[in-house]
C-alpha cells in the first residue's frame, strides 16, 4: 500500500521551530486555547511531548520547546507505514492526523485510541483477571514482528543514520558506544563490558519497538487494544529484544505496580518460548542502552540494579 504523507498545517505562524531553541516559548495551555480545547485533560508526558485529550477522538502531542518540524514530520509518517503494514493484528497503533505549527511549538494531533494504561490497570485488578491480562500482554509484543516493514540495514528507524549498519551486532556495538559518552561515569566500565559482547543475529530482521512496557500498552476488556510510542526508540532488528524487554520492563522500578506474581509469570512465560537463555543478555544491553537517560530517576535506578549487579 502507498502511504501518503501525513498533512502538514501551520496555525498562527507559517514557520517550523529554528534551532538553537526560543525567546519566549507558548505554554501548552496557550496552545490548547487556540486548538479550542482551554483545559483539556493531560494523559500523559514524557521525555519528547505531553499528550492531552482533545475529546473522545483525539489526542494532542504537544512537543517540547526545541522541537524540530521534520523530526514530527518523519515520526508521522512511520506511524502511517506501521498502521498500513498492521494487517489484522488484534491491537492498534497511533496515527496522526495533522502536524501543526502554533508560534514555533509543534503539535501532533492523533486519533485517540481506545482503552487504559496497562500501568493504571494493574493498580487494582487482581486473580484470573490480571494473569490472563498480563498473559495477552506478552503475546501481544511477541507480534509486533509481525508488522511487514522492510528496511535494508539494521538500526534506528528515525534518525540516526550513522548507526544504522549492516548487521544487528554491528548496530548493537554502535549504539552503546553512542551510550558510552552520555552515561554517568560509575556505569561506563559495565557499559563498555557489554559492549564488547555483540549480540547474535536473528534469523530474520523486523519491527521492533524497544519501550513496550505497560504505559506504552492500552487495553479493553481485559485484551491489549493498542500499542503506543513507537518513535525514537524503534529499530529495525531482532525481535527477541522485544520479548526480552516486556519482561525486563516489568522490575519494579520501571513498573511499580507490577508484582512478583507477574515477573514470575512473564518469565514463565520467557521459558515457554525458548527465550529465558538470552534473556540476561539482552537485558543488560537494554540496560545499557538507557544508561544515556539521565534525566530519569527510575530508569537510571533499573540501570544502575541490572548493571552494577554483574560488576
Amino acid at each position: 500500500m502507498a502511504i501518503q504523507p501525513v498533512k502538514r498545517v501551520a496555525v498562527d505562524s507559517s514557520a517550523a521551530p529554528a534551532a538553537g531553541g526560543y525567546m519566549e516559548a507558548l505554554h501548552d495551555s496557550d496552545i490548547l486555547s487556540r486548538l479550542g480545547v482551554p483545559g483539556a485533560p493531560l494523559l500523559g508526558s514524557g521525555g519528547e511531548a505531553h499528550v492531552y485529550a482533545l475529546g473522545n477522538e483525539r489526542i494532542a502531542r504537544i512537543m517540547r520547546p526545541g522541537a524540530q518540524l521534520p523530526d514530527a514530520e518523519a515520526r508521522a509518517n512511520l506511524l502511517a507505514e506501521i498502521a498500513a503494514a498492521r494487517g489484522d493484528l488484534p491491537f492498534l497503533t497511533p496515527e496522526v492526523e495533522e502536524v501543526l505549527v502554533i508560534e514555533g511549538r509543534v503539535v501532533a494531533v492523533e486519533r485517540r485510541l481506545p482503552g487504559e494504561p496497562v500501568s493504571h490497570l494493574l493498580t487494582h485488578l487482581d486473580g484470573t483477571t490480571r494473569r490472563d491480562l498480563l498473559a495477552d500482554y506478552l503475546d501481544t509484543v511477541s507480534r509486533i514482528a509481525e508488522i511487514s516493514l522492510q528496511r535494508a540495514y539494521f538500526g534506528p528507524l528515525l534518525g540516526g543514520g550513522d548507526l544504522r549498519s549492516a548487521s544487528w551486532a554491528e548496530f548493537a556495538s554502535a549504539r552503546l558506544r553512542a551510550s558510552l559518552h552520555r552515561c554517568p561515569d560509575d556505569l561506563r566500565p559495565a557499559v563498555d563490558d557489554v559492549k564488547r559482547h555483540h549480540l547474535p543475529e536473528p534469523e530474520r530482521a523486523s519491527l521492533v519497538h524497544l519501550d513496550f512496557f505497560p504505559a506504552n500498552v492500552l487495553a479493553l476488556g481485559g485484551r491489549v487494544s493498542a500499542v503506543l510510542d513507537f518513535g525514537a526508540t524503534a529499530v529495525f532488528g531482532d525481535a527477541r529484544m522485544d520479548a526480552w524487554s516486556a519482561v525486563a520492563y516489568l522490575d519494579a522500578e520501571i513498573s511499580p505496580a507490577a508484582s512478583a506474581e507477574d515477573r514470575l509469570q512473564a518469565t514463565d512465560w520467557l521459558a515457554a518460548k525458548g527465550l529465558k537463555a538470552g534473556y540476561d543478555t539482552g537485558k543488560r544491553w537494554l540496560a545499557a542502552y538507557w544508561s544515556r537517560a539521565t534525566d530519569d530517576v527510575q530508569l537510571m535506578g533499573w540501570c544502575r540494579k541490572v548493571l552494577l549487579a554483574h560488576g
